[in-house]
């Protein structure tokens, strides 16, 4: 029976693939996040269909907090073979708006941080002969994207810290996976007030990316479609992108 902690497991992504999971397999999980309302809800629908849960409501931008919590769920685990740090919050924000700072701050706290507190303490508590940390970016990490800057440069961020450690974390015996998705339908994305192209199911999604990590794969990046055009985005030349991207005007 896989042991697996998953953050942001409340809504979006993270709850579809606790479901898909728990549909594939049998598991036991420790589901990290704030609202423990929805986590309820998560543990129900995961042992319904015969897998195990325990929840643990926490402000994973807290770094005690969260350190804290990683450690009660490998107890309750008995040690970690999938950690999915798949937790992230986006606000459409541009640069000369009110507070624009302070929104910046709380994406990074809740982005990037999160992931190098979860990654200081995970590999000691992981299986070593296959345990495995998923960490969960996208693909707007290529470009910074007006009204964006502050969710785009994260997840560039993210997508490099998870090279990192997919490097560095190998001698330990733990293998690090990058999932990069492109739009996908769930409560962060409907607030979007800019075209999402290639815009997926959320169900989708997260046979997608339990595929890839049952495969092994080292980076998980979909739809094809998205992939390709953001590979396209990220080789034009700068006065090409500023043409297209000042196309978009604030709202």
């Amino acid at each position: 029976m896989k042991k697996i902690l998953i953050t942001g497991a409340s809504r979006g992504i993270g709850r579809s693939l606790c479901k898909t999971i728990a549909k594939s397999e049998k598991c036991k999980f420790a589901l990290i996040a704030r609202n423990e309302d929805l986590l309820k809800q998560v543990k129900a629908e995961v042992e319904s269909l015969g897998s195990f849960a325990e929840i643990y409501p926490c402000d994973i931008s807290n770094k005690e907090q969260f350190q804290t919590t990683i450690h009660q769920a490998s107890v309750y685990l008995n040690g970690v073979d999938i950690a999915i740090l798949n937790a992230g919050i986006s606000h459409n924000k541009w640069i000369t708006q009110e507070n624009y700072s302070t929104t910046f701050e709380e994406i990074y706290r809740t982005n990037v941080f999160s992931i190098a507190y979860a990654l200081e303490v995970l590999p000691e508590i992981m299986n070593k002969s296959n345990g495995k940390i998923v960490i969960v970016s996208s693909l707007a990490d290529v470009r910074g994207f007006p009204s964006s800057s502050a969710y785009c440069s994260s997840k560039s961020a993210v997508t490099k810290l998870a090279e990192s450690a997919r490097v560095e974390l190998k001698a330990k015996g733990i293998q690090v996976i990058t999932v990069k998705p492109g739009f996908v339908k769930t409560d962060m994305t409907a607030k979007n007030k800019f075209p999402m192209p290639f815009l997926m199911d959320v169900e989708s999604a997260s046979e997608i990316i339990w595929n890839g990590i049952k495969n092994n794969k080292r980076i998980i990046a979909f739809p094809l479609p998205m992939v390709l055009l953001t590979k396209f985005l990220g080789l034009v030349p700068n006065f090409i992108f500023d043409f297209l991207a000042s196309k978009y005007k604030e709202q």
